[in-house]
């Protein structure tokens, strides 16, 4: 749920120099995911300055909610973000 939908949401709004760090993500499975196609929304609900509270929804092809997500997540520059070795 960070990195889709949660994650995104965020990324889409920040200029080419930018990254975000999450701090904080809570995620609620409410029901199984039976094999077939999953669809996750999600949304920046709040931002000031460089902090945003996020939210994000996982639906299965019949609309049923499988999983609810809330995470707050720091903007940071696209230099300090963290790579992989």
């Amino acid at each position: 749920m960070d990195s889709r939908p949660v994650g995104p949401a965020l990324l889409a709004t920040l200029r080419p120099d930018q990254f975000q760090s999450t701090l904080e993500l809570t995620a609620s499975f409410l029901r199984p995911a039976r094999p077939g196609r999953l669809f996750g929304t999600g949304r920046v609900v709040h931002r000031v300055g460089d902090i945003a509270s996020l939210e994000a929804a996982l639906t299965d092809g019949d609309e049923r909610l499988i999983a609810t997500a809330t995470a707050t997540a720091r903007v940071i520059p696209l230099d300090e973000a963290p790579t992989t070795a």
